[in-house]
């Protein structure tokens, strides 16, 4: 997989947990989760999820032992899974 289907992969997941702003998942369930797919043993989506943080897609919670998705980017959000032919 490539860096940008990680992240896909990744926003997907958070979205698909309904994880917008307050509401957040667990890093541990979302790295075991994603992990099925991406290998390398979560390092892949470690990286990737700190570019999403960077990139302020994705907030981290709870000193980053949770996350979710930035409510203020949603649009951007759905865009980039709908392109990426993600049943959103």
């Amino acid at each position: 997989m490539t860096d940008i289907e990680i992240q896909d992969t990744i926003l997907f997941y958070l979205w698909q947990e309904g994880a917008w702003g307050e509401d957040y998942t667990n890093y541990e369930k979302m790295k075991r989760r994603v992990g099925m797919v991406v290998k390398n043993n979560g390092k892949n989506t470690d990286k990737q999820l700190k570019k999403l943080v960077n990139d302020r897609l994705v907030l981290k919670l709870k000193q980053g032992r949770t996350y979710s998705l930035n409510h203020l980017y949603r649009q951007t959000i759905e865009q980039r899974l709908i392109a990426a032919e993600f049943p959103v």
